[in-house]
């Protein structure tokens, strides 16, 4: 039923989808239930990190006690309300999403959005900067050659290397990523680089023992919040 009232948006003009959409959260309140799904997310309370104002929010799908602000203004940024003006059959929709919903395709999503997200980070911090670079996926020879998911040059000299890693589940991976990134900090310790772990997500939440344990073998380790907050006194220090 709930998916048969939200497949009624794709025949409200797009100028009206907004409107439209809030009149059914008053009136039909429990298809809030069925949104995380539709964006491939089977939890029903999701952590967003809202660009624009900087910082991480938990947002209710459970509940029947939402904020319909909250929630249209999530389903506006994430692209979700657009979306309901453009399948024709959301039923069908929701086939498709299910059976694409494998573990590995949801790491390498949120990996590929997080990285993104340090990228637009870096980037606003140097703008003003013009004697720093920054470069994507760039590749660095030091003890051996090896591809980074960003370089920051200082006059075109390459300074700062970034590895960014988003975990939304525990288990072996992050813990041998974080062991191999201790090597590597070994590896340029005697050189004029600076290596910054950039790591985030749920799944360390469970894994704070791994994460301590190699702590100490790491220069920088940091969330996407710490990663904002030290940034300008890293790099302009």
């Amino acid at each position: 039923m709930e998916i048969s009232i939200l497949n009624s948006l794709n025949k409200v003009e797009a100028s009206e989808t907004e409107s439209y959409f809030r009149e059914i959260l008053r009136k039909y309140p429990q298809v809030v239930e069925v949104l995380p799904t539709i964006l491939a997310i089977r939890d029903k309370k999701v952590d967003v990190l809202d660009i624009e104002e900087n910082e991480f929010k938990i947002v209710d799908f459970s509940s029947m006690d939402f904020d319909i602000d909250e929630i249209v203004n999530f389903c506006k940024k994430s692209g979700l309300l657009d979306l309901f003006s453009k399948i024709d059959d959301l039923y069908s929709y929701l086939v498709g999403t299910e059976v694409g919903l494998d573990t590995n395709g949801r790491k390498n999503r949120s990996g590929h959005v997080f990285e993104d997200i340090v990228g637009e980070l870096l980037s606003k911090k140097i703008e003003n900067h013009p004697e720093y670079r920054l470069e994507k996926e760039d590749t660095i020879t030091f003890q051996r050659t090896k591809r980074w998911d960003y370089v920051i040059y200082y006059n075109n000299i390459p300074k700062y290397l970034f590895e960014c890693n988003f975990y939304n589940s525990t288990g072996s991976k992050p813990i041998e990523v974080a062991n191999a990134y201790v090597d590597l900090q070994n590896q340029i310790k005697d050189s004029h680089l600076v290596f910054i772990w950039v790591t985030d997500g749920k799944g360390w939440r469970k894994m704070e023992k791994a994460l301590k344990s190699v702590s100490p073998g790491i220069d920088y380790i940091v969330n996407y919040n710490i990663l904002n907050k030290s940034i300008d006194r890293i790099l302009f220090k």
